[in-house]
């Protein structure tokens, strides 16, 4: 489960934010809370959370950052690659606050639980000024604890503590407690500035198994998708795919989205090689087809995307992962966005404690029957900084002219503009001006 992350000097955000999917003290919705009891003590985290707030704000900015700190992590490393690691963005882009006055590492810090154990792990990362190709990209701090207790602390090329009693039964073998100091002093002299301290020498002289475990929760149960409009997720892996392959829970989902009259199958392209989703259709109760279509040619955009989607969304609920998704709502019925909300709610069905984290423009989920106050996420951009904000709607107070309580008409309030996080734009002066103006040259 996914506790909190938080970023600091990070693209919209100066001053940083912190995401808490820690549940507050709010009384809506008990039955949604998820839960994982690691020895003695349980711990608590939210199903879903939504992310409000004009554009420009700093929404997707917030999913970047989580983006970007996993592909720091499964690359190993804080270079520019071209290498796709989360199935839309080709770079990894780490960018520090454009308006800062001097250069701060952009730091992530993130805490999470997974087979039982408790992660926190934290990393700043020396980029220089905003846009400054020539800096020394550096790691300027990294840090990892279990169960609340540090394990090892990096500043720079340096090994400042190393602690290995709280992972002694997770060393590997050959390795004690007792080895601490002589591991740190070997571990500082073989440091390299661009590379993770936790994939690298702590791995090989302390524990494969707890690299190997953060490793694979950021891989697989991590998943995190800038530009999801552009995402596609197959329900199978693609190497399995030779020939045309009907798969019934994407029919399932297309019938009841009212898809009717077609079968939805799996084809390779001939000409590129990747694999596209086709309409197969069939006359008079055949069963070899009479012809297939590509998809995205006889059926809606919001139909495709649904449908392009919903295996990320089973994946995610199948392995209790944390699904992470920019605009998920873009073409798609607010009512099936709704539905999927209440399914990561569902205690019945999400037995596995997997999460959902989107950002949105649409209103319409801004309901205490739906979405808990803690789980309502606002940012705002102040005009005079330049910089980003983020709140949750539980941060209100139960009283006063913007007073919350669970009972509250959220989505009046908020188009009311009493929460903050939204703009009322008009361009009708503008685009008077353009229309009556005699220079065309700014239509060309």
């Amino acid at each position: 489960m996914l506790l909190n992350f938080s970023c600091d000097n990070f693209k919209a955000f100066q001053d940083g934010f912190s995401f808490n999917m820690i549940p507050t003290d709010c009384t809506e919705l008990k039955y949604s809370i998820l839960r994982e009891k690691i020895g003695s003590k349980t711990y608590s985290a939210l199903s879903a959370s939504v992310i409000y707030g004009p554009n420009a704000a700093g929404k997707t900015s917030i999913i970047q950052a989580m983006s970007c700190l996993r592909q720091i992590i499964l690359r190993g490393n804080i270079k520019d690659t071209d290498r796709v690691l989360d199935h839309v963005s080709s770079a990894m882009a780490i960018a520090p606050f454009a308006f800062s006055k001097e250069p701060k590492p952009v730091s992530f810090d993130i805490s999470f639980t997974f087979h039982g154990v408790l992660y926190r792990y934290c990393i700043a990362v020396y980029l220089g000024e905003f846009m400054q190709a020539d800096a020394d990209r550096y790691i300027a701090r990294e840090q990892l604890s279990i169960g609340g207790k540090m394990v090892f602390d990096r500043s720079k090329n340096s090994v400042e503590q190393l602690e290995l009693k709280p992972i002694k039964s997770f060393l590997n073998v050959g390795y004690s407690v007792a080895d601490a100091n002589k591991t740190k002093v070997a571990m500082s002299s073989n440091m390299e500035l661009d590379r993770l301290l936790l994939l690298t020498d702590f791995s090989s002289f302390c524990s494969k198994r707890i690299a190997g475990e953060i490793s694979e929760w950021f891989e697989t149960e991590f998943i995190v998708v800038n530009s999801s409009d552009r995402a596609r997720f197959l329900p199978f892996a693609e190497e399995d795919i030779t020939t045309a392959q009907i798969h019934q829970f994407i029919n399932d989902i297309a019938n009841t989205a009212g898809v009717i009259g077609s079968d939805l199958a799996y084809v390779r392209d001939s000409d590129s090689d990747a694999l596209k989703l086709v309409s197969v259709w069939r006359k008079d109760g055949k069963q070899k087809p009479d012809a297939s279509i590509d998809a995205e040619h006889t059926e809606s955009a919001g139909t495709v995307r649904l449908l392009a989607i919903m295996p990320a969304v089973i994946s995610a609920l199948k392995n209790g992962a944390v699904l992470v998704m920019d605009e998920l709502d873009a073409s798609l019925h607010p009512m099936i966005v709704m539905n999927l909300i209440s399914i990561f709610h569902n205690d019945d069905v999400n037995i596995n404690r997997a999460q959902l984290i989107f950002n949105t423009h649409n209103p319409i989920y801004l309901n205490h029957d739906l979405l808990r106050r803690d789980e309502i996420k606002f940012v705002e951009r102040d005009k005079g900084t330049k910089s980003s904000s983020l709140y949750a709607l539980s941060d209100f107070k139960t009283n006063g002219y913007a007073g919350v309580r669970k009972t509250t008409d959220y989505m009046k309030n908020y188009l009311a503009n009493r929460y903050g996080a939204i703009e009322n734009s008009d361009f009708t002066g503008i685009v008077a001006d353009i229309l009556n103006s005699d220079d065309t040259s700014q239509q060309k």
